[in-house]
């Protein structure tokens, strides 16, 4: 709920500063004439604004209270969507996240740290401060819109990686709207219904429409100057949720999980009730299907749109749900996102997926994902030691996933850990305009290579010669080059996503309180990296397996097999009565397999295609 917050800085009171000289005339004129439209020396004695302001969100009502530091730039913020509740802010030295659980943690990523002091610089009104409070200034000129005039300027505070847009009204120089990036999402703020407020032009009605569809109304319904309360309500909060445990005053639990095309599958109670079948994703949040939210009584509100590696967006509403429990862990009170699990990941899966745990359950135990034993173990903080052989790697927080420093051949970058990816690495396309060097000569067609919330993901397949991560080292990788252009895989910052057919080459210990993963080889460290030998992306609907994409110049492609074929049988045994993963492994078994399909086009006809399964990547 970040993006509100946004809101309120903008619809609140700039500040009372003196102007910066600018090199600029243009940028200095246009300071000059919006900080007197606006009136801001009648605020020159204000350190401290409280603004409060009902918003409606992702199909919520609620509130949103926030304070900003006039003099050195701190902010906070609460947003209070019930059952959805964040709190941000920026305490003049760490940007800040944290929810209606006592769970506050530090945003270490170059998109959301960039957010935040962009916020604090809109909330602490910086471009009317002294020198513009050192922020970097300039002039978009003048755009002509429905025969309105508009006057712009991109401003990028200190710190920030990120510029954000100012569009100020031609004629009355009062701020009319403001542009802003975060991470893949885009939003524009409108600003309407200016009111006068101890001298100062208020914006009380502000719209942001955001490129995810999540978009907001806010109304400002109260301003505070000077409140008391500041000093407090600006402090970073301290971490203490209390909502977890461990049956029987335990310090751990061993949960035993099923492994397959590398996501980690495990079950769960909820409310009692199960077990149920969830994925654990270091890259995601809490999720319940639709269907299992209603056997447990967990019955969602709001609607908004949750976006992820493909390129559209999923509706889902909010639950609470009153008991969490993996294996002896039990979790109070947690918040849930509904959508349709079985339907978009148990397609291609294979299997029911009946939800996914992640980000909540990993930010309060120490959690181990022990590949090679099939099993994960959940600690409380403090009661485990690093193993004798670990690579101990600090990470910051990408939104609520891991982030490591990285090098991809040499090149010095930032990698993002996804327990959820079945891949062994996919590279941002951000980071690979950036650095062409890196891609190989020999690249597959464009196809799909992952499926997740928004749909699947498309890139060319190729070899990375070397991925490092604390001083360890792995050649010859096999990688997805993205193609997307909206999604997840177009984070800037970032250079790749590193997914579980890496990660299963170790035991993997994740402590968020210390902010480390701890990285133990196993037997599969030294395991050449291998593709499926098919072409083929599929899915099981019901119990026919049905191809979904075909990759070009590929066997299967060079054998005629089609998007919406079904595949009947393989090798004369019908696929009715197997596993999608089962499928798959078919078409993962040495090169120089011939396979023999049974088909059945969109057409309804049959036929009989043979070929011979080739290392294309």
């Amino acid at each position: 709920m970040r993006a509100i917050a946004v809101v309120l800085a903008a619809a609140a009171i700039f500040a009372a500063a003196p102007l910066r000289a600018q090199s600029d005339p243009r940028v200095e004129r246009l300071i000059a004439a919006s900080g007197a439209a606006i009136g801001v020396k009648s605020l020159a004695m204000v350190n401290v604004v409280a603004v409060h302001a009902a918003v409606t969100a992702v199909g919520l009502r609620g509130t949103v209270t926030q304070y900003a530091d006039l003099r050195d730039g701190r902010y906070a913020a609460t947003t209070n969507l019930s059952p959805l509740v964040s709190l941000d802010g920026y305490d003049g030295r760490i940007e800040w996240s944290g929810d209606g659980t006592n769970l506050v943690w530090n945003q270490g990523g170059d998109s959301d740290r960039s957010s935040e002091l962009n916020q604090a610089y809109i909330s602490s009104y910086g471009l009317w401060q002294p020198n513009a409070r050192g922020a970097t200034v300039t002039s978009l000129g003048t755009k002509n819109e429905k025969g309105h005039s508009y006057d712009g300027l991109s401003i990028t505070p200190v710190g920030s990686k990120v510029p954000f847009e100012l569009w100020f009204d031609g004629t009355t120089h009062l701020p009319a709207r403001a542009n802003l990036v975060s991470g893949f999402t885009t939003q524009t703020m409108t600003f309407s219904d200016y009111r006068r407020f101890h001298g100062v032009m208020v914006a009380r009605a502000v719209r942001i429409d955001s490129s995810d569809g999540n978009n907001v109304d806010a109304r400002v319904t109260s301003i505070v100057l000077n409140p008391p309360d500041a000093r407090a309500a600006l402090a970073r909060p301290q971490t203490h949720p209390t909502d977890f445990s461990i049956a029987g005053g335990k310090t751990s639990t061993t949960v035993p999980v099923a492994l397959m095309e590398n996501h980690v599958y495990l079950d769960v109670m909820l409310n009692g009730k199960g077990p149920y079948h969830f994925i654990f994703d270091t890259g995601g949040s809490n999720v319940v299907d639709p269907a299992v939210a209603k056997e447990i009584g967990a019955f969602g509100s709001g609607s908004a749109q949750g976006s992820g590696v493909g390129s559209q967006t999923e509706s889902l509403s909010f639950a609470t749900v009153a008991t969490l429990q993996v294996g002896d862990a039990v979790l109070k009170n947690q918040l849930f996102a509904v959508a349709p699990t079985r339907l978009g990941f148990g397609i291609s899966a294979g299997r029911q997926v009946d939800g996914l745990i992640g980000w909540e359950v990993l930010a309060r135990y120490v959690t181990t994902f022990d590949y090679a034993g099939s099993q994960v173990v959940l600690a409380m903080p403090g009661t485990t030691q690093t193993p004798a052989n670990g690579h101990v790697v600090p990470f910051v927080l990408y939104g609520t996933q891991p982030q490591i420093a990285c090098t991809i051949d040499s090149i010095p970058s930032e990698c993002t850990i996804d327990t959820g990816a079945r891949d062994t690495i996919s590279f941002m396309t951000p980071f690979l305009n950036a650095h062409p060097e890196i891609v190989p000569a020999t690249l597959t067609s464009i196809g799909i290579s992952g499926f997740g919330f928004g749909g699947p993901a498309f890139g060319k397949l190729g070899r990375v010669k070397e991925v490092g991560i604390d001083d360890l080292t792995l050649t010859n990788l096999v990688a997805d080059f993205s193609s997307q252009t909206s999604g997840a895989l177009t984070a800037p910052f970032v250079a790749a996503n590193i997914g579980g057919n890496l990660l299963r080459r170790f035991t993997v210990t994740f402590d968020y309180g210390a902010g480390t993963m701890t990285l133990v080889p196993n037997a599969a460290l030294s395991e050449p990296d291998v593709y499926e030998r098919s072409g083929l992306f599929l899915v099981e609907r019901g119990e026919s397996v049905i191809v979904v994409d075909v990759r070009p110049g590929t066997p299967a492609a060079l054998a005629g097999i089609v998007k919406g074929d079904v595949i009947t049988t393989i090798d004369g045994s019908p696929t009715s009565g197997m596993a999608l993963a089962a499928v798959r492994a078919i078409f993962a078994k040495p090169a120089g397999t011939v396979v023999t399909l049974g088909i059945t086009g969109k057409d309804g006809a049959q036929r009989t295609v043979r070929f011979t399964l080739q290392d294309y990547v």
